[in-house]
């Protein structure tokens, strides 16, 4: 390839939008781009376009001058050549192809996943994907949740409030002495800090008491569960959610060449 007027030789993801990139037979094009410089170039686009005949590469204005003689020639239509790949040359080379013969140069237009065979590979990416019924029980275990915290919460306040009402009545609430002279303030204020943090402890474990962790855990057990029956029946299911979407299928549509037929 060739960067501010130096050939060098580098790895294709290096590459970057404007590198002359030089192509010769055999070679596989990793980026998409235009045609610079051609002599008898010809690219074999069966991976991308599943066309087996090797389609003719030109400079732009070739192929322009190529369309304005097809006009002339024939009087067809620019629009109705266009969709005759074959009586044109193309200046654009896509990422994925290989060159079936000549050589040339090409200016790098698309690279990564702006490319042609990057937006392929994207595609076919498998990213998690959450099911129905995990959704459902992620909102479910989300209110719960909630649901818990306000209940500690005003476990907590209710406690709270008693504590202090019954002081009140039992006037045993001097937290700083005055009232009690048997007993030191220090020790009251000691007494009634740990019963408060009594109170806390009990609203902590009412939250984790009502968070629901193992939830998802009885769902992948019951999953696997179906998964195993199912093998029984010699269908080898890779993925757990399958079983939970095809439980919730009432019909199957297929079409001709996607009919299920025995092997």
């Amino acid at each position: 390839m060739t960067r501010n007027g130096q050939k060098s030789v580098i790895h294709h993801d290096h590459l970057h939008v404007g590198d002359i990139i030089n192509v010769e037979y055999g070679m596989a094009v990793p980026v998409d781009g235009m045609v610079i410089t051609a002599v008898q170039l010809s690219l074999d686009e069966a991976a991308m376009t599943g066309e087996s005949d090797e389609m003719k590469k030109e400079t732009m204005e070739v192929c322009l001058q190529r369309l304005r003689e097809k006009e002339a020639e024939g009087g067809a239509k620019a629009t109705d050549l266009m969709h005759r790949t074959h009586e044109l040359p193309s200046p654009l080379i896509l990422s994925g192809t290989n060159i079936g013969g000549g050589e040339g140069q090409m200016m790098c237009l698309m690279v990564g996943k702006n490319s042609c065979l990057g937006q392929i590979r994207s595609k076919l990416e498998v990213r998690p994907e959450t099911t129905p019924l995990q959704e459902k029980l992620e909102r479910i275990a989300t209110d719960i949740g909630k649901f818990g915290v306000y209940i500690a919460l005003l476990i907590v306040h209710v406690l709270l409030f008693r504590y202090l009402l019954e002081g009140l009545s039992t006037r045993n609430t001097d937290l700083f002495g005055g009232e009690s002279p048997d007993s030191p303030s220090e020790d009251l204020f000691v007494d009634s800090l740990a019963k408060w943090l009594n109170y806390v402890i009990v609203g902590v474990a009412i939250i984790v008491v009502a968070v629901p962790e193992g939830l998802p855990l009885a769902v992948m057990i019951s999953l696997a569960y179906s998964i195993q029956r199912m093998l029984l029946d010699n269908n080898d299911v890779k993925r757990l959610s399958s079983c939970e979407i095809m439980g919730g299928a009432n019909n199957i549509c297929s079409d001709k060449t996607g009919t299920l037929t025995l092997n």
